[in-house]
């Protein structure tokens, strides 16, 4: 008979991207709404966004699920940033912006995403190698999102300028 004790405590475990101190935690709290089959999520701001709960609300295209958020975060965080620096930091004469994101999703849980593509649709007077260079700056380093999906998928991107009318 052994005398060595067993420990039910658990070790800590230590992450690798721990936030920067100066970072306040984010915290959201969502909600069921059983008349409405809906989830609604309140942000640290207080805004409220409402997606569907079950499989029957997202299939009927009325409203969107938690993965089309998911993805759509995405495309809004590229386009925050490309805002914040082409037009705020650098003024440079961006008209419009189209961000197309597509992907292949594992068949069985988790349905992560193997690979995911965005495309940045600009039009304005860019120039081309300066927009490369921005692009992959938000991809691999601006964007929390896309350093997210960058690490559970294959995440590629590319982009075409769209002269302006002139």
């Amino acid at each position: 008979m052994s005398n060595a004790k067993t420990s039910t405590a658990k070790t800590p475990v230590v992450h690798t991207c721990a936030p920067p101190a100066a970072l306040p935690p984010v915290k959201i709290q969502a909600t069921w709404d059983k008349n409405t089959d809906t989830l609604v999520a309140r942000t640290p701001a207080g805004c409220t966004i409402s997606m569907a709960a079950t499989d029957r609300l997202m299939a009927s295209g009325k409203i969107p699920g938690p993965f089309d958020l998911f993805v759509s975060a995405l495309a809004g965080c590229t386009v925050h940033e490309i805002l914040e620096v082409m037009i705020r930091k650098d003024h440079v004469d961006v008209k419009d912006i189209t961000i197309t994101v597509s992907g292949t999703r594992r068949p069985t849980p988790p349905t992560l995403f193997d690979t995911l593509h965005v495309r940045f649709s600009l039009t304005g007077t860019i120039d081309d190698e300066y927009a490369k260079t921005v692009i992959s700056d938000i991809m691999m380093r601006r964007c929390p999102v896309a350093a997210t999906f960058g690490r559970a998928s294959y995440l590629t991107w590319d982009h075409e300028i769209i002269p302006s009318a002139v």
